[in-house]
């Protein structure tokens, strides 16, 4: 149970996520402020979400965290939500569709999120 206090704003940002990919795209903004601004909603999005489980796996294990493991869980997991999100508007909305670039733009930004967490994560002995 205290998985979930660890995690939870990654699982909050998660739903919100869902809710905005899943939500039919007559009742969002257009977005087209300039070429390419949907894809960079879509890589800060998972930069964000990718930053927020990493930062909850640092917490759940007292800073202890191995950086391989970690992030090799935490990819497999974010993989698994982009393949979630775009197979969910292929085939149970009618409005929005799944674009190959838009997992492009995922990815960007789950890799993005992995190389911050290479550079900065330092793992401490004691957690105070």
């Amino acid at each position: 149970m205290n998985w979930i206090l660890n995690y939870a704003w990654a699982i909050i940002w998660a739903i919100l996520m869902c809710v905005l990919m899943f939500m039919p795209a007559t009742e969002l903004p257009s977005g087209n402020y300039f070429c390419g601004s949907d894809k960079m909603v879509h890589c800060g999005s998972f930069y964000l979400l990718t930053t927020l489980m990493l930062f909850g796996s640092a917490i759940q294990t007292k800073r202890r965290a191995v950086k391989i493991k970690t992030m090799s869980i935490v990819f497999f997991i974010a993989i698994l939500f982009v393949a979630i999100t775009e197979l969910g508007q292929m085939y149970f909305t009618s409005t929005r569709q799944a674009d190959w670039w838009d997992v492009f733009a995922d990815m960007v930004g789950i890799g993005m999120a992995l190389f911050s967490f290479l550079l900065f994560y330092s793992p401490r002995a004691q957690y105070q």
